[in-house]
């Protein structure tokens, strides 16, 4: 108690009491970490290539992928290519939500996934299901 009879509440007590923000996941759709290489291309407005970045899907959701990659992308719009199981190529476009470089020196990619429903989980369950052969073959 103050000198007033008021409670003055220090830092830590207030920190505890309010739950951190920043921590807590909100996210519509929960996220499965897998590791699948992945050909990023950076799109410009038109949707012409502005370059070609190699990286590795780190985590994949209903509606997002996260990526790590050695360059920074370009524009605020990704075309990720990958050869799926069946050797076919699975393509998807999506917008970059972020991008930071980590303390690795890889950048951390956040991408949102473009086209209707379908498309986008079944390029999701490609992921997912290369990645679960790989681990078997690699186990």
């Amino acid at each position: 108690m103050g000198r007033y009879g008021l409670k003055i509440e220090t830092y830590s007590e207030t920190a505890t009491a309010v739950p951190d923000t920043d921590k807590i996941d909100k996210r519509k759709h929960s996220r499965v970490p897998i590791c699948v290489p992945i050909s990023c291309v950076s799109i410009d407005t038109e949707g012409m290539p502005l370059d070609q970045n190699m990286g590795i899907i780190t985590d994949v959701s209903q509606t997002g992928v996260g990526i790590e990659a050695h360059n920074d992308v370009r524009s605020d719009r990704l075309a990720l290519t990958f050869v799926d199981l069946d050797k076919n190529i699975a393509e998807v476009e999506g917008k970059v939500v972020f991008s930071r470089r980590a303390a690795s020196g890889m950048y951390k990619i956040g991408l949102l996934l473009h086209g209707d429903q379908s498309e986008i989980l079944g390029f999701v369950k490609k992921l997912i299901r290369f990645h679960h052969y790989t681990k078997k073959q690699n186990a």
